[in-house]
């Protein structure tokens, strides 16, 4: 630093500060005993880890024959739990689950209209 400089140099002074004494590994496990000994005596037993639940894998749906384009759509939990379900019981993807219904759904209007156009009620 320059003799006009007023900065205080962070460094300068880092011999106040010492390392901490090396712990033996003797003296180590005897401070594990005493943690593990007063946490049994309060109460605090060790616990193992659990092994996780394994959920199910979710079954791969790709096989694209066409472009895809994304649609995001709010769904009620039982809805999106029905629609996952049925793709799934079908063996198809989401978007061929989605092609079927609206298909089914074309179909059935169709139907509703050629009755009510031929008078039946």
């Amino acid at each position: 630093m320059s003799d006009g400089d007023t900065r205080v140099d962070p460094f300068a002074s880092l011999g106040q500060f010492k390392a901490k004494p090396k712990v033996s590994e003797s003296e180590q496990n005897l401070v594990q005993e005493d943690i593990e000994k007063i946490s049994k005596d309060n109460g605090f037993p060790s616990r193992e880890p659990q092994p996780a639940e394994e959920k199910p894998a979710k079954r791969a749906r790709r096989k694209f024959a066409e472009p895809r384009v994304q649609l995001n759509i709010k769904a009620t939990q039982e809805g999106y739990d029905r629609f996952y379900e049925m793709a799934n019981e079908r063996g198809i993807r989401l978007g061929d689950l989605l092609d079927q219904a609206l298909d089914a759904l074309v179909f059935v209007e169709k139907k509703r209209k050629a009755k009510h156009d031929s008078g039946e009620a």
